[in-house]
């Protein structure tokens, strides 16, 4: 639990938790077992009613609230095998169909697939009380669902084409079919609910199927894009999360291809600290709640999780909580002090290599004593 000990210090005081997608399915769902049976990586790598009913009351102790988001309907895939609810099912080549392996996502025509989801949904509501639901929306590809015929026959009976729009249609089917049972489960039919930037939060599916009332829009294209002043001035409220300053797991080689990763090069503390949301927001900073500094596990594990976060979220969090005049370097010589403080606080590991390291291919020294 030191991962909150650290967001505590520097008052950082949101955890979002994106806990399922194709890869795991670890989440333990009582009224529907199979998922994490056939899903989870091992018995041993489950989180169980239990677990994180623990995690939820450590974070609430330290002021941090733990936001859980349960992403669809792309980034399925294990833990639905038989039955009959994905498209796509481990499609190859899996370029042409999704965003990463293996493939899968929500068959939005099948009826039998909202009842599980309102079932997923109380769980999580039982086990997070959330002020704040992520519904994900994470790269949904039209390619996946035009792939299956009978997708294809079902939109068509109902009149439907298939072109690009046809399938954001079917999108927004879905979206407004699982909003009914998080409404549902939740008591409250004006349930806050995040969801990623996407297709369908650009023009003209936006007006059509999102509410500006309902929806917080998580950004995570590049600081500069035209896309969040578009967001912005249809009344959104957003949180930044753009990856050319916030994604923290970029830098490094590939996981599905040559090269580096996509996101790529390492982003340092500087640049954080730097990443002004009232620049990026403009006339419409109002409408910013907060930033997130985002990090994917494809390539990160519990060996190299701490240098990754720190310390560049306390560099996020001084932007955040202070948004000061100044650049990083008024800053450098409090984030190099509170560095040593992770580290005497036993939250930072002393034997890993300062950030800079990562930038002058790991030649670095390490201070003793």
């Amino acid at each position: 639990m030191i991962f909150s000990d650290a967001l505590a210090m520097v008052k950082l005081n949101t955890f979002h938790w994106h806990i399922t997608d194709s890869q795991s399915f670890p989440l333990e769902i009582k009224s529907h077992p199979e998922l994490h049976r056939f899903g989870a990586y091992s018995p041993s790598k489950v989180y169980t009613h239990d677990k994180i009913s623990e995690i939820v009351q450590y974070g609430l102790i330290r002021g941090i609230r733990v936001v859980p988001e349960f992403d669809a309907p792309a980034h399925v895939k294990e833990g639905w095998q038989h039955k009959g609810m994905i498209a796509c099912e481990s499609f190859q080549p899996w370029k042409r169909y999704c965003g990463e392996p293996p493939c899968g996502q929500l068959d939005p025509t099948v009826d039998d697939i909202y009842p599980i989801l309102e079932d997923i949904y109380r769980e999580i509501f039982q086990l997070f009380s959330p002020d704040v639901f992520h519904m994900g929306g994470d790269e949904v590809l039209s390619k996946c669902w035009h792939g299956t015929e009978s997708i294809r026959e079902w939109m068509q009976l109902k009149g439907w084409d298939l072109q690009e729009e046809d399938f954001h249609r079917l999108w927004g089917y879905f979206q407004t079919k699982a909003l009914e049972r998080v409404d549902k489960v939740s008591n409250n039919s004006n349930q806050l609910i995040t969801l990623w930037t996407s297709s369908l939060t650009q023009e003209p599916y936006i007006d059509q199927y999102l509410n500006n009332s309902r929806y917080i829009i998580q950004i995570w294209t590049r600081g500069s894009s035209s896309e969040i002043k578009a967001i912005l001035k249809r009344g959104f409220r957003v949180i930044i999360s753009n990856y050319d300053a916030l994604y923290f797991d970029c830098g490094g080689p590939s996981w599905v291809d040559i090269g580096n990763n996509w996101c790529s090069p390492y982003i340092g503390w500087q640049k954080v600290y730097d990443n002004n949301l009232d620049n990026i927001a403009g006339e419409y900073k109002s409408l910013v709640l907060g930033a997130e500094a985002a990090i994917w596990s494809e390539q990160i594990d519990e060996y190299t999780l701490d240098y990754r976060l720190w310390p560049r979220s306390s560099a996020l969090a001084e932007r955040l909580w202070s948004n000061p005049v100044g650049n990083w370097r008024e800053a450098e010589s409090r984030i190099l002090y509170h560095r040593e403080r992770l580290v005497a606080n036993g939250i930072y590991a002393e034997a890993l290599q300062p950030e800079w390291c990562l930038q002058n291919d790991g030649e670095c020294p390490v201070k003793r004593g």
